[in-house]
């Protein structure tokens, strides 16, 4: 049976991490919580501690990952001893996770791991191979970089983070919109902690409510997909309304728990597929939403710049939440968000919903 040498669930409760030692080598494994049924992402080879097998042909027992081959370790006859000085380092977005020992990082499952036959990098790897690839001295360099931010950063957490989160966040929407008149929790989780507050715009008949804690830590696979993820890893929620009640928090409360929730990430454009009659407040069409930093303004109501919050030295973006029908959703999904928006501006729609 494999001995469990560590073992620990990320503080958003969407990855669990364990270390295990087989028969005859360690791995480090990453599941996912957030399935019904948790599955593995990702496993890495971080050491074998018997000599490496030389003969391709030699096939592990059902069951059992195999042990690096000779042409893959730096130590074919062994790594060295690990001792029982380690520890697992959760990074910020909580996708990936680091073991780390009294020399720094020995082996590592990055957000991206699971791709293109890479599933993390160890220590004691040689070149690539589908086990784990050699932690280079550049790999190596970022990713000692990373623990010490990600240890910052829970430590900040866990020191009362969220008073100062609450304070500077609310700070920032009253300055932008008006007095906060009504405040609701959102999802159960203690990470991240996260809030709706209602304000009226000005003296204007237009209420907005907007989420607070989401941009307190970066999403998960923001680089994987966008040139500057520093740009696009904090952001917060928005939505306006013609009268003051509480659909835009309900909406939010649905949307705001999924960056964290399910391990992933919102952005400029994207969609949140429903049917028709999925949100009665806004219009029995009414079937998805479309996310955007630029609604139509219309010509009504000035809308208020929420731009400009930062967050432990990265900008805060505000998304606006536009509720949208099955034509407008079916445009952005098959064409692109700056297609849909012109189609909702075309047809008199504007950032009040």
């Amino acid at each position: 049976m494999p001995e469990l040498l560590l073992q620990e669930t990320s503080p958003y409760l969407t990855r669990r991490a364990s270390l295990l030692r087989g028969d005859g080598d360690l791995y480090l494994y990453l599941e996912d919580l957030v399935s019904q049924t948790p599955a593995t992402t990702a496993a890495v080879w971080v050491a074998n501690y018997l000599p490496a097998p030389t003969d391709a042909s030699v096939v592990s027992p059902n069951g059992t990952p195999p042990r690096m081959g000779a042409g893959g370790t730096r130590f074919p006859e062994g790594c060295p001893d690990l001792g029982r000085a380690m520890s697992l380092v959760w990074f910020e977005e909580g996708d990936a996770v680091a073991v780390v020992d009294a020399e720094g990082v020995l082996a590592a499952i990055p957000g991206w791991a699971g791709r293109s036959d890479f599933y993390g990098y160890s220590r004691y790897a040689r070149g690539r191979t589908g086990l784990a690839w050699e932690l280079t001295r550049d790999a190596n360099h970022a990713l000692e970089a990373k623990v010490i931010e990600s240890r910052e950063f829970w430590t900040w957490r866990e020191a009362g983070a969220w008073n100062e989160v609450r304070a500077t966040g609310l700070a920032h929407i009253e300055n932008r919109t008006g007095p906060q008149e009504a405040a609701w929790p959102l999802g159960t989780a203690r990470f991240p902690e996260l809030i709706a507050t209602r304000h009226r715009v000005g003296e204007m008949p237009v209420w907005v409510t907007a989420t607070t804690g989401l941009s307190a830590q970066r999403m998960a696979g923001v680089e994987q997909y966008v040139d500057e993820p520093e740009r696009a890893g904090r952001i917060e929620l928005a939505v306006a309304r013609s009268i003051p009640d509480q659909a835009g928090a309900e909406l939010l409360s649905s949307l705001a728990t999924i960056p964290f929730g399910r391990c992933t990430w919102l952005g400029e454009g994207h969609t949140i597929g429903g049917s028709p009659g999925n949100y009665p407040p806004f219009g029995a069409d009414k079937a998805a939403v479309l996310l955007t930093a630029n609604p139509p303004a219309g010509s009504r109501y000035p809308m208020p710049d929420l731009q400009g919050l930062r967050r432990r030295g990265e900008p805060v973006t505000y998304l606006w939440v536009m509720v949208i029908d099955e034509e407008t959703f079916r445009l952005a999904r098959g064409r692109d968000a700056r297609a849909a928006i012109a189609h909702l501006q075309a047809n008199g729609a504007n950032w009040v919903q």
